[in-house]
């Protein structure tokens, strides 16, 4: 038998690269990831540590306020007070007081309307919590960096406390300018507080927080988050203003205090976009 002759075949050409199309549809695909990661919904498995963090903020934001121009930037029940007094012109030394709450009050509300527009854009979501808190940090490094540069000079009170002189009451519009940066980031973590369902942990104030820990019926039970949370609400406001008025007393003075909050703010964003998704239903 002969064999049967082979069959030569011509070379096969190349397979021609991609086009352009075809290039860039990996880019989309990564910008699709990207979008879909930061769009994912945040677990609540310990999603109250950001909140309570917050309680620190406050402490530290508002007892640096107060010692240096007499006014709060979370607690705006305080502020409600000095601008009652303002109506018949008290406290007699400081007489702007009640503008300084004005802004601040004006402020903080203008800030809580600001935040809560992110119920229309998934208010849980990674990258919704991450812009907010980023946000929030930026409000407070501006604040900072106001007082760092000596923009808004440093209040007589806090330089006649690290051994200046004093000269009388000394009223500088310019000090409204940080409060109200202060007071409008508030808004945005009592805010989310309430949008992650943590009402017990408002942030910006401890009446409520008082009032529940004293009248709950469970407090003496082993498991009660809410009683565990208000109490961590009530110690990291006052470890956060302990930590404000001894970093006022130092040379570093108002702004460290400021700088210090704005890095925890900070801190809290990056760790939003971190945070573990809640987990797909299965349908």
């Amino acid at each position: 038998m002969t064999k049967p002759k082979s069959v030569s075949r011509s070379p096969q050409p190349s397979t021609p690269l991609p086009t352009t199309e075809l290039d860039d549809e990996p880019q989309l695909s990564n910008w699709q990831s990207a979008l879909e990661y930061l769009n994912r919904e945040i677990h609540p498995e310990y999603a109250d540590i950001p909140i309570i963090l917050c309680c620190l903020v406050a402490g530290l934001c508002d007892s640096s306020a107060y010692n240096a121009w007499s006014c709060f930037v979370s607690m705006q029940t305080g502020n409600t007070i000095f601008l009652a007094l303002g109506a018949s012109n008290q406290p007699k030394g400081k007489p702007y007081g009640w503008l300084k709450s004005l802004v601040s009050i004006s402020s903080f509300l203008l800030g809580c309307f600001m935040f809560s527009t992110t119920r229309f854009i998934g208010p849980k979501a990674r990258g919704t919590l991450t812009t907010s808190f980023f946000v929030q940090s930026i409000f407070i490094i501006i604040a900072a960096a106001l007082v760092q540069l000596e923009v808004v000079p440093e209040p007589m009170d806090l330089v006649a406390m690290n051994g200046g002189a004093t000269v009388g009451e000394q009223i500088n519009l310019l000090e409204l300018l940080p409060l109200g940066f202060l007071a409008f980031q508030s808004g945005g973590q009592i805010v989310t507080s309430r949008i992650l369902g943590f009402n017990e942990v408002p942030t910006t104030v401890l009446t409520s927080v008082y009032c529940d820990l004293a009248s709950d019926p469970n407090f003496f039970v082993k498991d009660n988050v809410k009683r565990n949370r208000r109490i961590c609400a009530v110690l990291f406001i006052l470890v956060g203003g302990i930590a404000g008025g001894f970093i006022c007393r130092t040379s570093a003075g108002l702004a460290a205090a400021l700088w210090t909050a704005a890095a925890i703010k900070l801190g809290i964003a990056i760790g939003w976009s971190l945070w573990k998704p809640k987990p797909a239903i299965q349908l």
